[in-house]
């Protein structure tokens, strides 16, 4: 990803470091900044930073609709978006909202934020003073490399470049400039920070930049400067901003999966909390497409290892609004883990609110009538049944049957139903569940008959 541009549940325990699904321990221990992390289950999310229909951050449907969530990731450049930010926590004071960042390019437009950083990168030392003399990032023969988003020039972010008077190289200054634009302001519970790869972005187009002035031959350690670089990042907001949730958009899974399973990047290791598996299912390209499930469930656990604290993702995904069994397939494989789940839609896909009939049982519940997960029931090392997966929670039951796998009928205990809802009503028909049936690429949610008997449960509805 590089940026082209009501409370509604209940909350069990506190959290002592904003995360995005489970309370997260240092070695000190930061007091809570913000909203508390959501427990229960699902924990729905958002990326909003792309075109959206809505008018704009300020429009208040559009607000209204990201209130719903549990996690947003906001855009925008201006230090308005602090005020965006806090008139949705006004609708929901619990949600976690984190802020885009990006250290490693630049939107090369003059504006009150842009300004600053453009004549930073132009105005400083480079590696060399020939064709890298400053801070951008040049190629071997001069020129500045462009992001992958139109108008956007790539940084150099390594320790390759001369420090300014201050000591600091751009990762430093570029934590300051953001910090005194948006994270002073603790409205903000994270601090996202997009294009953090395993190697430079653009090397997989058979190009890297000239981060040494030609200092470097080994590109090893050319990829190891540049994580150094996003090490050096994330220290500097830690220094700014302690006790702030880091989140990276990290594929170090390819790195991972590349390396038949071993993880031993130093530079990356339990730095930051959070990590975004973005669009990891549902576009030709996506790892699941590439890989099938199974390397991806690896992809989704492997998180683990990479991260500070309590593993903390961020799932989302890509797909048609009305694909009802690919949303299935897909919310069902985030809730074998704790992430945060986000349906982007081909068409606006990082600016909407996509809702479906599972994530409050077709509105009539709250948003977290899963519950808590059943004791040990996470990250299901073995298939339960034909090759399908199964999670279970306090009020509900997940089964997954991944792609490849064929159609399976599975048979469920007693005391299980089919949701009721209208999205979907073949599937969720709110029938006693008994025999399923699952499509190749299928899921389903179902829920236990004790929770929709009990007098408290929201909309009790059951049929025979």
């Amino acid at each position: 990803m590089e940026q082209a541009q009501a409370k509604n549940r209940t909350r069990t325990g506190r959290a002592l470091l904003l995360m995005i699904s489970g309370v997260i321990v240092f070695a000190t221990t930061f007091p809570a900044l913000g909203g508390e992390v959501k427990k229960e289950y699902p924990r729905l999310g958002g990326i909003q930073i792309g075109t959206t229909p809505y008018n704009g951050y300020g429009d208040p449907a559009y607000r209204k609709a990201m209130a719903r969530l549990d996690l947003v990731l906001l855009g925008g450049s201006g230090k308005i978006m602090n005020d965006h930010a806090r008139a949705i926590k006004d609708l929901n004071p619990d949600i976690l909202l984190a802020k885009y960042t990006n250290v490693t390019a630049v939107l090369d437009k003059e504006n009150d934020y842009n300004t600053p950083l453009i004549r930073k990168l132009s105005s400083e030392q480079g590696p060399n003073n020939t064709n890298a003399s400053d801070w951008w990032l040049r190629d071997f023969e001069g020129e500045r490399v462009t992001g992958a988003t139109k108008g956007n020039v790539r940084t150099n972010i390594t320790e390759w470049v001369k420090p300014d008077s201050q000591g600091r190289r751009w990762p430093e200054f570029k934590a300051e400039h953001d910090y005194n634009q948006w994270f002073k302001d603790t409205v903000w519970d994270i601090w996202y920070s997009d294009v953090s790869n395993w190697r430079p972005k653009f090397q997989n187009r058979g190009f890297i930049g000239d981060f040494s002035g030609g200092k470097i031959e080994d590109q090893a350690e050319v990829e190891a400067g540049w994580r150094r670089g996003h090490r050096s990042w994330w220290r500097a907001i830690r220094r700014l901003r302690p006790g702030i949730m880091i989140m990276a958009n990290h594929n170090w899974y390819l790195y991972q999966d590349k390396n038949n399973g071993v993880w031993d990047i130093k530079e990356y290791d339990k730095q930051v909390e959070g990590g975004l598996l973005e669009r990891i299912m549902g576009w030709d390209n996506s790892f699941e497409a590439n890989k099938g499930w199974h390397r991806l469930y690896d992809a989704y656990r492997w998180s683990d290892e990479y991260l500070r604290g309590t593993p903390v993702l961020f799932f989302n995904v890509i797909g048609k609004v009305d694909d009802y069994q690919f949303f299935r397939y897909a919310f069902a494989t985030c809730l074998m883990g704790n992430g945060f789940f986000d349906y982007s839609p081909e068409k606006f896909h990082y600016g909407t609110v996509e809702w479906f009939d599972e994530f409050d049982r077709d509105g009539k519940d709250t948003t977290s009538w899963m519950g808590l997960p059943a004791a040990g029931s996470a990250w299901p090392d073995t298939a339960w049944q034909k090759g399908v997966y199964r999670r279970d929670f306090e009020n509900a039951v997940v089964l997954v049957n991944p792609r490849g796998n064929g159609v399976k009928t599975v048979d469920v205990e007693e005391g299980l139903r089919r949701l009721s809802g209208r999205q979907d009503p073949a599937v969720n028909n709110g029938k006693v569940a008994g025999r399923i049936q699952l499509a190749d690429g299928d899921g389903i949610v179902l829920v236990r008959e004790d929770y929709l008997l009990r007098p408290d449960t929201p909309g009790i509805e059951v049929s025979k």
